[in-house]
């Protein structure tokens, strides 16, 4: 896919493909609603039934692409994000979460999961200003400032890590999809990455690869929650 011109349903279904294409995404995603975020373990098994694989070679996947431990069948997440620095801090109730890795959209998959309201905060990097949005499971309560957006880079560059670990993507992917106070302020970042697309909050909720995990990976973390 050489043509960066691609229409949002192109930019789209390539994003959803190539995240159900990676391995430690689909993992990543659960573990998060599992644990709340590595508030409290989850049993490998459990995780284990969501992805479709065996125990083993769920721990395995564990051991391999997460801060995670395993011991007597649990899963401990105490650091889910780490890295050398902050790039966003997510408040669950009386916890911090500080995020030294993952994106921006990351905040997004939270909230198709989780069955708790968070805060997320951030500042922009353009220009510096604080941004603070709360989430409610499944959707978004407030944002300030309301016009903040987060980027997404063409689907492209996430496919050419397709297979690649946590931290490869990381550096690759994660590092350019920060939040930003508007689109004006998320220009030079567009503009240095040909094909990616700045979506406001609620236009991030709009986009398929939320709502396919909303509804397909939130039922089996949740059972007792469903409608």
């Amino acid at each position: 896919m050489n043509d960066r011109t691609t229409d949002l349903a192109q930019f789209d279904q390539g994003w959803l493909a190539a995240m159900e294409q990676t391995p430690f995404v689909k993992a990543i995603i659960a573990l998060s609603g599992l644990t709340r975020l590595g508030e409290r373990p989850a049993p490998v098994h459990r995780l284990a039934t969501i992805l479709n694989r065996s125990d083993s070679e769920t721990a395995a996947l564990v051991r391999q692409e997460f801060t995670a431990r395993i011991e007597n069948g649990l899963i401990h997440w105490d650091d889910p994000y780490p890295g050398n620095r902050i790039r966003r801090v997510v408040h669950l109730g009386d916890r911090q979460v500080p995020m030294g890795s993952g994106c921006g959209p990351d905040v997004f998959t939270f909230a198709a999961v989780l069955d708790v309201p968070f805060r997320v905060e951030e500042t922009c990097p353009t220009t510096g200003t604080p941004i603070r949005i709360d989430f409610i499971p499944g959707g978004v309560e407030r944002m300030d400032p309301p016009e903040a957006v987060t980027v997404l880079l063409h689907p492209q560059d996430f496919s050419d890590s397709v297979g690649g670990h946590f931290d490869e993507i990381n550096a690759t992917v994660c590092t350019y999809q920060p939040f930003f106070a508007s689109t004006e302020a998320a220009e030079p970042a567009l503009a240095a990455r040909p094909g990616s697309r700045a979506f406001t909050v609620q236009e991030m909720l709009e986009r398929p690869w939320f709502s396919h995990y909303r509804n397909t990976l939130r039922p089996l973390i949740h059972p007792t929650n469903r409608p």
